[in-house]
């Protein structure tokens, strides 16, 4: 199918400024032509040609960091009563949601019974429209580490469990690898600084998931634990109470940074979401920490993506985009960590995550410059996935997910 779209300003996340009163033409799910005014391919033979009226035209907007089953919250206790079947429609539901969101890339960083997998397999063959999943399918904690007894993660000790279990999930699809090595804020009777994984089990992890040239992303909180891991050879860190040391190592080896900022700066939400006191107190209590440390990473360089690590992915992901620009990130790049550097992490930035011609045509459309207010993300009017062109409309009869589930 050849689409035509006129009259737009795109905003293409390479770096350039935008561009304005340019067409683009996609044929099938790949931009063919941009230019500035009509396409020399005439529209005649296009069968949709759309007319945008000075809309601003960006890539698809990501999210590395996701758990689309997890609910934090959880009043209902469904994560304790509901069957698989229904955490993996649930899960299902709420990554449809963010692709109508704009949210066209997704990897997912623990998942219970692997429906990551299984989503990821549906949306590819069009069994449903939904965004592009990178999965890395079941979480690897120690032994009553961090995130234990929860979203499927396996419990691994040494070395050789390590490998095992990093097989396991490569086994069942996995594009990367997700290890836990420090504590974190949502498990109860451990710090955020505490180390967990030890040397040799990182190293057999990064060992085993890149001889089959995947990737390793581990949540990180302290310090320390961050720079074990970059030591061990891991490609991604999540969260980080980044010191001057530890930006220095990410900037040496190419590691990314997918900070989740929204988790430590968004007190109001933080104080009103319902957490346990314990939670809520180590998510304040770092919020300092967290916000100098990302501020250390941008000045230094750090290629920063963009993750929310909380649910509904479409809520708190526009949340965390509006968070990287309070905390110092200029409006341009924010929206590059949220669409180019995000498709880099998950190693499909030749395809995806830019407005290049022969890339593919994930697009959207805004009606509001971005540039001008970060939160003009929100305001969408078309999505394109693939070149097809999404329904974003409300459905009737369709409940709404923060009812149906909070």
């Amino acid at each position: 199918m050849k689409t035509v779209l006129t009259n737009c300003v795109v905003v293409d996340c390479t770096g350039n400024p935008p561009m304005k009163g340019m067409s683009i033409t996609i044929e099938d799910d790949r931009i063919t032509e941009l230019r500035t005014g009509e396409s020399t391919s005439s529209t005649g033979d296009a069968e949709r040609v759309l007319d945008l009226e000075g809309g601003y035209v960006l890539p698809g907007l990501w999210d590395v960091h996701a758990h689309l089953g997890d609910l934090i919250p959880d009043p209902k206790f469904l994560l304790e009563t509901e069957s698989p079947i229904d955490y993996a429609i649930r899960a299902g539901r709420n990554a449809m949601d963010a692709l109508r969101a704009g949210f066209t890339g997704i990897r997912v960083v623990g998942e219970d019974h692997y429906a990551d997998f299984a989503w990821k397999r549906a949306f590819d063959a069009g069994v449903f429209v939904g965004p592009r999943i990178f999965a890395c399918g079941r979480a690897l904690s120690i032994t009553g580490g961090h995130g234990h007894g929860t979203l499927g993660a396996v419990e691994v000790d040494g070395p050789y469990e390590m490998r095992k279990a990093v097989r396991e999930q490569l086994k069942h699809g996995a594009d990367q690898i997700k290890l836990m090595v420090t504590g974190g804020v949502m498990t109860a009777g451990e710090g955020m600084d505490e180390s967990q994984f030890l040397m040799d089990e990182i190293e057999a992890a990064c060992e085993a998931a890149h001889q089959k040239g995947k990737r390793v992303c581990v949540h990180a909180w302290g310090a320390a634990g961050v720079k074990a891991a970059i030591r061990g050879g891991v490609d991604t860190v999540e969260h980080g109470l980044l010191d001057d040391e530890a930006v220095e190592m990410m900037v040496k080896n190419g590691v990314f940074y997918v900070p989740t900022l929204n988790g430590t700066q968004d007190e109001e939400q933080i104080l009103g979401s319902g957490l346990p006191d314990f939670m809520v107190e180590k998510a304040l209590g770092s919020a300092k920490a967290h916000l100098e440390g990302f501020r250390k990473a941008l000045k230094a360089g750090v290629k920063i993506a963009c993750g929310a690590d909380t649910s509904t992915v479409a809520h708190y992901t526009l949340s965390e985009i509006e968070h990287l620009t309070k905390a110092g990130m200029t409006e341009m790049e924010t929206l590059v960590a949220a669409t180019r550097t995000s498709a880099d992490l998950c190693g499909v930035v030749n395809q995806l995550g830019t407005i290049e011609k022969g890339k593919l045509a994930d697009l959207i459309v805004l009606s509001a410059n971005p540039l001008e207010n970060i939160s003009n993300v929100r305001k969408v009017k078309i999505v394109f996935k693939g070149g097809n062109l999404v329904d974003i409309s409300p459905q009737e009869g369709l409940g709404d997910f923060w009812e149906l589930f909070y």
